[in-house]
């Protein structure tokens, strides 16, 4: 039976903070070629190290914050996450706050305000920080969406090749981003094709050059909570002769599911028919 490691990787894009999760499972095949995962003694590892972070206090750090600081002059990106939140807390910052341009919320300016069904206001409110961002930076919100991604993917990356023995080199590497319900095929389209490229650059920055992604290697998820605990058990119901879910998951401990272990869950040969693959 042939078999492979497969990293799983699942980033949940919060509109002002994002998680992320990775685990490592073995995958083999049938010889009629069905996919069959385990994920043996491993448990997910919930990203708690990142950057600025206090690694002293378990509560709260878990969630990255959304925020993104660029220098207005050059439009460079100077800090995400914790080391932005840092710099906007800070009363007497070191660079001064008129030389620098803040991005909050990004997820929300992904959609034109033409295609969000809200009121007036709120249409004209996002237009003007979209106009405002694309006049400071010269970027569109997906450009400044993918700075995010990058930062965060290639921290991620970094975790997994040091959290397992042998690092990931010899690991299928799998990407699965969740967001809202209700996005239309284009954001995923084009939040999967950043998703890649964010890939091949933190394959790059860690010397991974040897390993392979591609779009087709990223699945995107919009349900809610709510609808993934359903869906699961509409698949666990057609999957109960599969000896691959092993004990990963159970009828008694859906309810206490949350977005961090859908790495453990997202097992494709079960779930392709909720998760939204790129370009379909």
């Amino acid at each position: 039976m042939q078999q492979r490691k497969t990293l799983l990787l699942s980033i949940d894009l919060g509109t002002s903070s994002t998680t992320a999760s990775h685990i490592s499972v073995n995958d083999s095949f049938t010889p009629e070629g069905r996919l069959r995962r385990e994920r043996g003694r491993v448990n997910i590892v919930n990203i708690r190290d990142w950057p600025g972070g206090n690694m002293g206090d378990a509560t709260g750090n878990v969630c990255v914050p959304t925020d993104l600081i660029y220098n207005k002059e050059d439009r460079r990106l100077l800090f995400w996450g914790f080391q932005a939140q840092q710099y906007l807390d800070d009363p007497y910052p070191e660079i001064d706050p008129d030389t620098v341009f803040v991005v909050e919320h990004i997820k929300l300016l992904l959609q034109h305000p033409d295609s969000v069904n809200s009121s007036t206001a709120t249409k004209e409110r996002y237009r003007e920080l979209r106009d405002r961002l694309t006049a400071t930076l010269g970027k569109q919100p997906l450009e400044i969406f993918e700075d995010f991604l990058n930062e965060v993917v290639s921290h991620v990356i970094g975790s997994a090749n040091r959290k397992y023995f042998s690092g990931i080199s010899s690991h299928n590497v799998e990407l699965i981003l969740a967001f809202p319900s209700g996005w239309p095929d284009s954001i995923h389209t084009m939040v999967s094709g950043i998703g890649a490229r964010a890939m091949a650059k933190a394959f790059a920055a860690h010397e991974l050059q040897n390993m392979a992604f591609g779009i087709e290697n990223v699945y995107t998820v919009s349900e809610t909570l709510c609808g993934v605990k359903e869906w699961l058990r509409d698949a666990i119901a057609e999957a109960t002769d599969s000896n691959s879910l092993d004990t990963a998951i159970t009828e008694t401990n859906l309810d206490g599911l949350n977005v961090r272990t859908l790495p453990l869950i997202c097992l494709k040969p079960l779930f392709n028919s909720k998760l939204n693959l790129p370009g379909g």
